[in-house]
């Protein structure tokens, strides 16, 4: 098969390089890759999703996969549609499962879906009203796509109404034109990426992504510092799950959600049961990087089968002990990243702890890798105890400007070395 990824981040690194290593492939496209991944595939240039799908056709290509949102959003796989490509991925009509806050609020409380009470706002006329009918802290989200960072916990109505008027002032631009208030929920959150086919809702295991970006859940949300998966469950636990997987594949098929594709499912573990924080309508980044690690089965065939509608017949398979993932991030991310400074011994760290590294942030400058972005790069490793190899990694890694968080998937207030 001839297969087109687009997308640039570690999460596009990471499905490039699974894909890669199935016998079904016999070549790799790729569309805005970053440079440090671009070797894996020829590179496509295009001026836009029609020309885009235009030299697909004319490729030959059989498969697009789309790793980020926005072109999602955007509708690059209705153009595909239109030549008749294959494509892992939502049109934009339930694109908007992600693409908009309060249509996935009103696709889970239309369908059952436990998640937190929520109202809306786009103007600030209304703030003070909606806040009143929220205790404190209270969470305030951009309604569109804002990279991760469109979420505020509020500590108090004050902070709660000065973010909304931020938002509505254009923070985000068109994506904080409505805002959703929603009540705090507490407890472990999971992630759930499963795979959709228009009839069978497929799970992957469940992941664990720490969303702030210093130690012990403290700082501003970002688009992710780590992940880890599996993770344990307890038997009560484990039993919502299910429930909630055969309750989401009902109101998919209600809705006739009518695509090949992934959904993600912020999921939160409360005192009163599992609740639905949000959907991602693809993978999620960085739980794909230990999540396609720690993948056993085939994931082109697991695409084939979804663009065939026959996940069904297929069962996925897992590696033993865990896998662990580390972001290195640039200093100053997620509001003003150090861009520059030269990453020099990347192999090296690689080969000595056994690691593998996933590319986000990169630019090649010459021979030199050159940090370029928020997070810069993925270090994961799968183990018992993968902890120490990745760690030391991330600790001998060459980069000036390098911030990383030093607990994920130890104990609260654990730091790993």
């Amino acid at each position: 098969m001839k297969v087109l990824i687009y997308g640039g981040g570690a999460r596009e690194h990471a499905i490039a390089w699974k894909v890669n290593q199935s016998p079904l492939l016999t070549k790799l496209y790729l569309a805005k890759p970053n440079d440090g991944f671009s070797n894996l595939g020829e590179i496509i240039e295009f001026s836009g999703f029609v020309d885009l799908a235009d030299t697909a056709r004319q490729e030959g290509i059989d498969l697009l996969i789309v790793g980020p949102e926005d072109p999602l959003v955007n509708g690059i796989v209705d153009e595909f549609k239109k030549v008749n490509i294959p494509a892992i991925g939502p049109g934009k009509d339930w694109a908007m499962l992600e693409g908009s806050k309060a249509f996935a609020k009103k696709f889970m409380k239309d369908n059952d879906i436990p998640t937190g009470e929520y109202l809306t706002i786009n103007k600030k006329s209304e703030i003070d009203d909606v806040l009143n009918q929220f205790s404190i802290p209270v969470v305030v989200k951009a309604d569109g796509l804002a990279a991760g960072k469109g979420v505020f916990i509020a500590q108090s109505k004050k902070d709660a109404k000065r973010t909304i008027e931020e938002f509505l002032d254009g923070k985000f631009g068109e994506a904080s034109k409505n805002i959703v208030v929603e009540e705090f929920l507490e407890g472990d959150e999971i992630s759930l990426i499963s795979l959709w086919d228009g009839e069978t809702l497929l799970p992957m295991i469940p992941a664990r992504d720490y969303k702030r970006l210093l130690d012990s859940d403290r700082g501003p949300n970002t688009g992710g510092m780590g992940a880890y998966c599996p993770v344990e469950l307890k038997k009560q636990e484990q039993s919502e799950l299910s429930e909630y997987i055969n309750k989401l594949e009902v109101a998919l098929k209600r809705e006739k959600a009518d695509f090949a594709g992934v959904i993600y499912s912020g999921l939160i573990l409360t005192k009163d049961g599992i609740k639905i924080l949000e959907y991602n309508m693809r993978f999620g980044d960085p739980e794909t990087q230990p999540l396609l690690m720690h993948l056993d089965s085939d994931l082109l065939v697991l695409f084939v089968k979804a663009a065939r509608k026959q996940l069904k017949d297929i069962k996925i398979t897992w590696k033993n002990d865990m896998t662990l993932c580390v972001v290195v991030a640039a200093e100053g991310y997620p509001f003003s990243s150090k861009n520059g400074g030269c990453i020099s011994n990347i192999k090296k760290i690689e080969k000595k702890h056994g690691v593998q590294v996933f590319y986000a942030g990169i630019k090649l400058d010459g021979s030199k890798l050159i940090a370029n972005g928020g997070r810069i790069l993925s270090i994961c490793k799968t183990g018992d105890y993968p902890h120490q190899d990745v760690y030391k990694a991330a600790e001998e890694l060459e980069y000036i400007y390098k911030y990383y968080r030093k607990d994920i998937a130890g104990k609260v207030g654990e730091t790993i070395l």
